[in-house]
């Protein structure tokens, strides 16, 4: 029995979904902290910025997150018709999650031309965010 427990903890659909949930606990707390700068700088481009930013990546964590649910229901529904149905409603969230992040890239695209200084170290900074989503995500 105890074998078993150390199989299943150690398995790669259990460590992706405790890095998933890493991913939303740190997006969210990045979300908090720029909703609380934005609160007291509520006329600043820049911490609208970051919010919406911050926004769309708890969004994309959260997606990626449910995937990793999504993974667990056939393991822990019996009966096939309702896991079925469970993952056809999972996938249809993740969808929507995704759909909602790729909806705040126009609005980051504009409000960064709001506040572009230095288009070169910005495209970098950007580049370099995106390659340490990518990664993180196994992608």
């Amino acid at each position: 029995m105890g074998d078993t427990v150390v199989t299943v903890l150690n398995s790669p659909a259990v460590s992706e979904l405790d890095d998933a949930a890493r991913a939303v606990e740190r997006a969210g707390e990045g979300l908090q902290r720029a909703c609380t700068t934005l609160a007291r700088r509520g006329d600043d481009v820049r911490a609208l910025r970051a919010a919406v930013r911050s926004a769309a990546r708890l969004t994309r964590a959260l997606a990626t997150a449910v995937d990793g649910i999504v993974d667990h229901v056939p393991r822990s529904v019996v009966r096939a018709e309702t896991a079925d149905d469970l993952v056809a409603d999972l996938k249809a969230l993740r969808n929507c999650l995704a759909t909602g992040a790729a909806v705040a890239d126009p609005a980051l695209d504009d409000l960064r031309d709001l506040t572009l200084s230095d288009p070169e170290g910005e495209f970098a900074r950007s580049y370099q965010e995106w390659a340490a989503a990518s990664t993180s995500a196994g992608s």
